[in-house]
């Protein structure tokens, strides 16, 4: 099954969860759900603690996903975040040993970590597109928003990550900043007389990417709130389908996931070819980018070269 659902939901209790299962060693078997142990033949995996975002125990490409598709089981899975602080820290800090981290994710180049290859395609395309209340599509905000897909890129969205996760610059500065060399800065009435409130995800690319479009928008003279850091797509998504938002970024695969279950496209023109059947009326999304940020198993270098790891898959072997 191809599926991810991206974002983790936040809170305290989820916190202070993962804050105390950090404090211990990764090679424990306490502070987090026991995942693997089932009387079977011993695995690199079976020795190992995954951390990730909450929902990554349950989702179809999370640990049901990874034992499905290769067979791989964990010792323990250690509740975190979507990427975030706590889970890179805790790979950093031999807290966990492999951990769910998204592809775009400038502490993978900066800790020399390896990502392991997904030859199975259990992590479905995750191409950045816009996802707008259909009541607010006109063809100038059709034109705005393309244009920003037009030239978004995967190794823009590691430039911008880097930017703001690793040098902390603002994200709002960095968006302003990449539509400039662009050329996407540029005034006009495109999108003149409309009103959009723009929303993003809890997470740095997220936020970056809701800058991108707003300010894009509100060049092009269109009237522009935002809603920014707002949570998870569980808490976001009510608010698209209410009208309380209009915009959000957001990644094809789990977007389809999302509302479809049980779609098993893989591929980038798959994915999104499949999207519009599988949303619900009154959403549209518009042209994706070519910029992808997906989940990856994420282990440090030492761990791969003591196991020979270079595939998912290798976690499955013996020891």
């Amino acid at each position: 099954m191809n599926r991810r659902i991206a974002m983790a939901l936040t809170g305290a209790t989820v916190l202070l969860t993962a804050l105390t299962a950090c404090g211990e060693s990764g090679s424990s078997s306490a502070g987090g759900s026991e995942t693997g142990s089932d009387g079977g033949a011993e695995t690199i995996a079976s020795g190992m603690v995954l951390g990730g975002p909450p929902e990554f125990e349950n989702r179809p490409d999370g640990i049901p996903g990874l034992e499905e598709v290769y067979g791989v089981t964990f010792g323990e899975f250690r509740s975190l975040d979507a990427g975030g602080p706590l889970t890179i820290n805790a790979l950093k800090n031999g807290q966990i040993d492999a951990a769910d981290i998204f592809t775009t994710d400038p502490n993978i180049a900066a800790n020399d970590w390896v990502v392991l290859e997904d030859p199975e395609n259990l992590f479905a395309a995750q191409n950045v597109l816009p996802l707008i209340n259909t009541e607010k599509v006109t063809d100038g905000v059709t034109a705005v928003l393309d244009a920003v897909s037009a030239e978004l890129t995967t190794e823009d969205l590691l430039a911008l990550n880097e930017q703001v996760i690793i040098d902390r610059q603002d994200p709002a500065a960095v968006a302003g900043q990449w539509l400039a060399e662009q050329g996407l800065d540029a005034t006009g009435t495109q999108a003149a007389g409309v009103d959009l409130t723009i929303g993003s995800a809890n997470f740095p690319e997220n936020i970056i990417l809701a800058n991108i479009y707003a300010q894009a928008l509100q060049a092009q003279g269109a009237t522009v709130d935002t809603q920014l850091n707002i949570g998870s797509r569980e808490v976001y998504m009510p608010g698209l389908q209410d009208g309380s938002i209009d915009l959000i970024p957001e990644y094809s695969g789990v977007l389809l996931e999302y509302f479809d279950p049980e779609a098993t496209a893989v591929s980038s023109e798959d994915v999104y070819a499949a999207l519009p059947e599988a949303l619900p009326s009154g959403l549209t999304v518009l042209e994706q980018s070519a910029a992808e940020d997906k989940d990856a198993i994420v282990v440090t270098r030492e761990t791969a070269e003591e196991y020979g790891l270079t595939s998912i898959a290798d976690l499955a072997e013996q020891p």
